[in-house]
This record gives C-alpha cells, sequence and structure tokens, in this order.
C-alpha cells in the first residue's frame, strides 16, 4: 500500500492508554481499513480527564468528593482506551489472522505495536529516572513511588503484574504493561473468533465478567499506602492486577468490534440523541459513584456509538482542535508525570489545605485555574514529545524491523 487510505474512516487506536494513537498516519498493514475519526477525538477528552484526575490527587483537589465523585472516577478512563484499543485492534488486524497465525504476520503485528507503546514509555522512564538520580539523589530517602529496585520492572514492562508492591515511576505506564499483555493475547482471540465466532464471543463475555467481578470482590487488594485501610469495590487496580483489568477492557473492545459490524446495530447507534443519552448516562454513573461495572459498560456502548454517529457527534469529533488532542494524547498520558513530579517532593500550591496524595484541597476558583494552566502546559510538551518522540521512533522501528513500506 503506498499512501493514506482512500476511505473517509478508519478507527485510530486508542491510546492506552490507553495508548496506540495515529496509526492512521503511519499504517503498516498491507490492507486499506475505514478510518473513524470520532475515536481519534474521544481519545483525546479521554487523556485530559485523566489528567485531571492525577491533578486532583498528586497536586490539588478542587472539586470535594462530597460534592461530586464525577474527577474522582476519571481512573476509569484507562478503561475507555482499553476499550477502544481492542476495538481497533480487531478492526485493523483481525484478518492478518483469520486461517492461521502466520510468523510475518504475528512479527509485524508485535513490531507495530512495540513501535506505538514502548520508545516514548522508555524515554518518560529513563527521563524521570536520571531527573529523580541527579536533581533529588533518589529522594534522600526515595519516596515510596521512585524505589531503585522498581526500574528494571517498568522497563520490562512488568509493572501491572503484581512485582512492584506499588504504581511506580512514570505511575500512568501501568496501563502500558497491561495493553502489552492484551497485545500477545490478541492473535489467539482473533484466530479464535475467526474459527468459532459463537463459542468465543460467549466465553469471551464470561471471562470478561469473571475478571471484572473478580478484580471487584474476590481478589486480595491491599491499599499500598495505609494497608489498613479497606480497598473499595472498584476497578482501580494498577500495578497489582492491571494486566487482568486491562485484558478484560481490550477483549470488551473486541466485542463491541464484533457487535459494531452488525449493520442493524450500527444504524440503531448512529443518531445523535443516542450518544447524547450515553454521555448524561456515563456523567451520572461518575457523579453517583455507581458500581465501575456500569460505567465501563456504558464506555463499551460510547465506543459503539461514536464509531456508528454520522451526526453532530461526527462532525464535532472532525474539528481540527479535537484530532490534535487525539494526535498528542499518548505523550499527554505519558509526559504528565513530569507537572506531577514536584508535588511528590514537598513543594505545594498556595493555599493548600491537607497533606498526602489525595488530600491536598484547595478552593474550586484557585483550582480551576492551576487546572486550566497545568493542562495548557502539559499540552505544549506533549506536542513536543510528540513531534520528537513518538512520531520518529515509531517510524525508525517499523522502518528497520517492520513491514517496509509505511505510509506517511
Amino acid at each position: 500500500m503506498n499512501g493514506k487510505p482512500v476511505t473517509p474512516h478508519y478507527p485510530t487506536p486508542s491510546w492506552n492508554v490507553a495508548t496506540i494513537a495515529n496509526d492512521q498516519s503511519n499504517h503498516v498493514t498491507a490492507h486499506q481499513v475505514e478510518y473513524i475519526s470520532s475515536l481519534t477525538a474521544l481519545r483525546g477528552i479521554a487523556a485530559l480527564l485523566v489528567a485531571v484526575f492525577h491533578f486532583e490527587m498528586a497536586i490539588a483537589r478542587f472539586v470535594p468528593a462530597a460534592q461530586s465523585m464525577f474527577f474522582e472516577k476519571c481512573y476509569l478512563m484507562v478503561d475507555l482506551f482499553f476499550i477502544m484499543s481492542g476495538f481497533i485492534m480487531m478492526h485493523v488486524y483481525s484478518t492478518h489472522f483469520k486461517n492461521n497465525i502466520q510468523p510475518k504476520s504475528l512479527k509485524n503485528f508485535l513490531v507495530a505495536r512495540f513501535a506505538r507503546v514502548y520508545p516514548l514509555h522508555l524515554f518518560s522512564l529513563l527521563l524521570l529516572v536520571v531527573i529523580v538520580r541527579w536533581i533529588t539523589n533518589w529522594g534522600n530517602p526515595p519516596i515510596v513511588f521512585e524505589q531503585p529496585a522498581d526500574i528494571l520492572p517498568n522497563i520490562f514492562l512488568l509493572q501491572s503484574f503484581g512485582v512492584t508492591k506499588i504504581y511506580s515511576w512514570n505511575i500512568p505506564s501501568w496501563s502500558i504493561s497491561a495493553e502489552w499483555a492484551a497485545y500477545l493475547l490478541f492473535p489467539i482471540i482473533a484466530l479464535s473468533i475467526n474459527k468459532k465466532k459463537i463459542f468465543s464471543v460467549i466465553l469471551l463475555i464470561i471471562l470478561i465478567v469473571v475478571a471484572y467481578y473478580a478484580i471487584m470482590y474476590l481478589l486480595p487488594r491491599k491499599n499500598p499506602l495505609h494497608s489498613s485501610i479497606p480497598v473499595p469495590h472498584n476497578l482501580n487496580t494498577t500495578f497489582d492486577y492491571g494486566y487482568l483489568r486491562g485484558i478484560a477492557g481490550f477483549t470488551a473492545g473486541i466485542l463491541v468490534y464484533i457487535t459494531y459490524e452488525l449493520r442493524f446495530i450500527r444504524k440503531a447507534f448512529s443518531h445523535d440523541i443516542v450518544s447524547l443519552l450515553i454521555i448524561i448516562a456515563i456523567t451520572m454513573s461518575m457523579h453517583f459513584s455507581l458500581n465501575d461495572g456500569i460505567t465501563v459498560f456504558l464506555f463499551a456502548l460510547l465506543v459503539l456509538s461514536f464509531t456508528a454517529n454520522n451526526g453532530l457527534f461526527y462532525k464535532l469529533c472532525k474539528r481540527k482542535s479535537l484530532q490534535f488532542l487525539g494526535d498528542i494524547s499518548y505523550s499527554v498520558y505519558l509526559m504528565q508525570i513530569f507537572l506531577q513530579e514536584p508535588f511528590s517532593h514537598n513543594i505545594y500550591l498556595p493555599g493548600i489545605t491537607g497533606i498526602g496524595r489525595g488530600k491536598q484541597n484547595i478552593d474550586f476558583s484557585s483550582g480551576v485555574m492551576y487546572c486550566i494552566g497545568y493542562l495548557i502546559l502539559l499540552i505544549l510538551i506533549s506536542y513536543i514529545t510528540y513531534q520528537w518522540v513518538e512520531r520518529p521512533s515509531r517510524r525508525f522501528i517499523n522502518r528497520i524491523w517492520g513491514n517496509k513500506v509505511i505510509s506517511n
């Protein structure tokens, strides 16, 4: 294939973060696929909401949980990333594993995924290690999030498999570890669906439900900062069972894509009113802190509605500003740690009351002002790393080890 796809739609990878954005400009597969720009915009919005969530956790909480749990629940945006990722992988790569798993197809798939997620992860991790080592001398002594022993697990993408005692270093990168686990399973899942669709769908639904239920109610989770505090029945697992959360969300995205293939479903979800009602339902679910399983189910419907929509939401999502945010969303996700890092070393904003992660409060107006400045600076930094780290490294790796024909 030479040049960009000529069809008007083709779903870009989700992120995550979460984490595989912008394949439409560096597509290395041998066939053309439909591009759905709505997912690019959705990915960008979700990345900013994750950044606001971490602002409230690490820097200053300006919306008390008693007033609204919406931002408190924005950790669930990572699950939205996983769902979008599974959807995109099924759309783009499922035919590569239709009859069997050929070594060449497997290699090209894994190289493309590695090129997309790993370079920026490694760059951000090593940059953070250098800053912590030479600027803070390991923190004198090192803080719990920045233990030298946890560097290697992060390098080898093991930070979501319970090998560390807490989320560490570039904290959001746990989801990259979980995403990679899902990538490794994807060829087997895709082949199974292509061979025995009904049986595979039923089995995957059961596994998803069991995985989410186990995370919320069965697995022995502990609060990594205060072990005596009970862990709520939610999906906010990261360093311990994050891989299970990622695989479940990714697989849910695969099932959403199978549903999307049904023409009558696409027609039913193509209307603006459907997308609007789903957005309202998600907002209410997060605001009132309903069970995380409900919100994740609504996320699946959101992805379905955004990919099928051909009305106002589709036109809004095509705006350059939202497409830009989607393009740099992976950088937004991984580079936010550098704006939060000073506040992990006893630096506080003026007007803060309370000490401790998630306990530093500030009045609403000041918090909004600081948060807007934080997001603007984050977008600027992310644009730089997108242009100078993400895209060049992805193209280089694909050119050297992946398919030789790469779109520009």
